[in-house]
């Protein structure tokens, strides 16, 4: 708690007229001969002073107390021990002391000398105060007169006055913020029909726990016959400290109605309170003047101050201040609740903005979500669509492909010089004939495949990539190869497709093989020169007594067969091997996520298909999987650029609603006060 800095509280009477302090030639005098300080007491004697309401803990004690009352420091008063002195003031000294039967520090406040007039003063301020019950006004716990002294035990506060608190520097937002509060407190003793008459920030204490405290209604009094919101009657007494002609209150901050000694209202208050806010947002007072006569006359002309260059005060919240320093009180708010009301309002001002504006973008991004999401759905729609047809195109293709090549190896065994493939036999293994014999007799069959007319048998394959046929023996030879006639008698046994058929017992086969595989470089089966990429071999072996006689081999370019199934340019394909060998025109990273099942790359949406031998042993649809078909389809560049987007748009917006939300919160917490 904190006693009122160096400013006493001003108690000089005055004439009934209207100007009585102006006019007044004795006053006048006084003050020409004896300027005082607009903040200071004018008094006619000590006996006429306001009490200060109480003291601050850990705010240095003043010099020696006036005379009239000795130190009470480490003597009891009944149920309080005094601990330290506080503070002084004109009427009266503030201690910390503890309350011995309670166990609490308060803050009491004691009269210099015994007086009855003092003495009814300080009760009627502690009734006043009691009167409220309300966290922005400080409570009030005791009064009485023990041994001659008459005391007032009120609740001891740690921190600054409001004066001392603005002096620190705080922001705009903040300093509207200290004072909306003290406001609540002046309207919570307004609805308890009690007057402060003395607002300024002297009068208002900060906390450390930053609850702002109205204290010193040591001018206030109760308008007789007057009941609170409740409708009971007030139960304090009917005298008014300020009698009809007299002037009462800081100069500095009184409004014009007591200067002229008028009738005095809760809307006073509202003024004292709008020139305190006014001095803490601008730095200086609205009513200039050097001496008590020229302040009372600005004051009461309505003369304010221009707004100081640079004030970073909006026209919004300086209309509201100048509302409240209105010359008549008619002119002003019509209860101090409708002065903080409006003071919430332009607090809250930004708040609503960053409301509307956080609502707003949190709209755009729904929108944006919405949008990305019916874009992408439709995208995985159609491009599902595309995957499905394309799969079904390639069982089609693969299945046709397969019945072509063996409805051509039906056809090519029963050539006679197949037959002669097939029955072939290397005399020499059986110990007849001669070696030379045996490779007369290759070569006779050679001749005879080479001057054969395989057009008859359709081969598939296009200009660029045409299927090659080959003829192997019983001993896994090549007797004939389309790529390269001239080529014969190399060993095509650790050729997959063929090793795969003798050592299953499959009779019709198809598998994936790169064009690079070593045995099939080394068998020279395409010639000198291999291409580059994945071939698709069918292969047929004639079996005679269980076994295999003769191979019938067919190769045909796996981007011959993607151009035989692709049904759209915006879908590509790839057909991969089992060891992850590709070809095709989707990109090497895209079939590597497809084939791992990771999520696929920026920009794409893939699918995979397993591709199995069309041709089972009997002669139906299955078998082991032989390889993958990979579909790939880009992204819009818009959606490509983005591919996280949804994330992204629903995080944002949950952020904007959820600041969106906080800021109506604010916006309720700081209009809390309601007319």
């Amino acid at each position: 708690m904190g006693a009122a800095d160096d400013d006493a509280l001003l108690a000089t009477a005055a004439a009934a007229a209207p100007r009585g302090p102006v006019d007044d030639p004795g006053l006048l005098a006084t003050q020409a001969a004896s300027p005082v300080g607009l903040e200071a007491t004018v008094a006619a004697a000590p006996r006429d002073a306001a009490l200060e309401a109480t003291a601050m803990s850990g705010v240095p004690a003043r010099a020696a107390a006036p005379t009239g009352l000795v130190d009470q420091t480490g003597r009891s008063l009944g149920r309080y021990r005094i601990l330290e002195r506080l503070g002084a003031g004109a009427m009266g000294v503030v201690y910390r002391a503890t309350d011995q039967e309670l166990g609490r520090d308060v803050a009491l406040k004691l009269l210099h000398q015994p007086d009855a007039d003092l003495t009814a003063r300080l009760v009627r301020e502690a009734r006043a105060m009691a009167q409220v019950s309300h966290p922005s006004v400080v409570a009030v716990y005791d009064v009485g007169v023990i041994d001659g002294l008459t005391y007032i035990a009120m609740e001891l506060v740690t921190g600054v006055s409001l004066r001392a608190w603005q002096r620190t520097g705080h922001t705009v937002p903040a300093l509207v913020a200290a004072y909306v509060s003290a406001g609540r407190g002046l309207a919570a003793a307004h609805d308890a029909g009690i007057v402060h008459r003395d607002f300024k920030p002297d009068n208002v204490l900060v906390g450390t726990d930053g609850r702002v405290r109205v204290t010193d209604f040591g001018l206030a009094s109760a308008r007789p016959n007057e009941g609170v919101r409740t409708g009971a009657p007030v139960s304090i007494g009917d005298v008014n400290l300020t009698t009809s002609g007299s002037v009462l209150g800081t100069p500095a901050y009184m409004a014009p109605e007591q200067f002229a000694g008028g009738h005095v209202d809760a809307r006073t208050d509202q003024f004292n309170f709008c020139v305190a806010l006014h001095e803490a947002l601008y730095g200086e007072r609205p009513f200039g003047g050097a001496t008590f006569p020229e302040l009372c006359d600005n004051v009461i002309e309505g003369r304010l101050r221009p707004a100081p260059a640079g004030a970073q005060i909006s026209r919004a919240l300086r209309a509201i201040i100048l509302r409240g320093l209105a010359t008549r009180p008619g002119d002003r708010f019509p209860t101090m609740a409708h002065l903080l009301v409006e003071l919430a309002k332009d607090r809250a001002r930004p708040l609503r903005i960053a409301r509307w504006a956080g609502a707003l973008l949190a709209g755009v991004l729904a929108l944006g979500l919405c949008s990305d999401w019916v874009l992408r759905s439709r995208l995985e729609a159609e491009t599902a669509l595309s995957f499905a047809a394309t799969a079904r195109q390639t069982d089609r293709a693969v299945r046709l492909l397969a019945g072509r090549f063996d409805a051509n190896s039906n056809q090519a065994y029963l050539l006679p010089v197949m037959r002669e493939v097939s029955g072939h036999y290397d005399s020499a293994d059986f110990g007849l004939g001669s070696a030379e014999d045996d490779a007369t007799a290759r070569a006779a069959v050679h001749e005879q495949l080479v001057s054969t007319d395989w057009s008859l048998l359709r081969t598939s394959g296009g200009r660029d990539h045409p299927a090659v046929l080959a003829v192997a023996d019983a001993d896994a030879r090549l007797v004939y190869t389309s790529a390269a006639p001239e080529v014969w008698q190399t060993d095509l046994g650790a050729l997959p497709p063929l090793r795969r058929a003798r050592e299953g017992g499959r009779d019709s086969s198809m598998t994936l093989l790169r064009y690079d595989e070593p045995a099939l470089v080394t068998s020279r089966l395409l010639g000198a020169t291999a291409p580059a990429g994945v071939a698709v071999v069918f292969t047929r072996t004639l079996r005679v007594g269980g076994t295999p006689r003769s191979q019938l081999l067919q190769i045909v370019s796996a981007r011959q067969l993607l151009d035989d199934i692709r049904l759209d340019d915006e879908t590509r394909l790839a057909l991969v091997t089992l060891d992850g060998s590709a070809d095709g025109d989707v990109p090497v990273d895209v079939v590597a996520g497809a084939i791992s099942g990771k999520r696929a790359p920026a920009g794409y949406q893939t699918a995979q298909q397993l591709l199995r031998d069309p041709l089972g042993d009997d002669g139906r649809a299955g078998g082991e999987q032989i390889g993958y078909l990979v579909m790939a389809r880009s992204q819009p560049a818009l959606l490509a650029l983005f591919p996280h987007a949804r994330g992204v748009f629903a995080t944002a917006m949950l952020l904007a609603l959820a600041g969106a939300i906080a800021a109506a919160l604010r916006v309720r917490q700081v209009t809390r006060a309601r007319v």
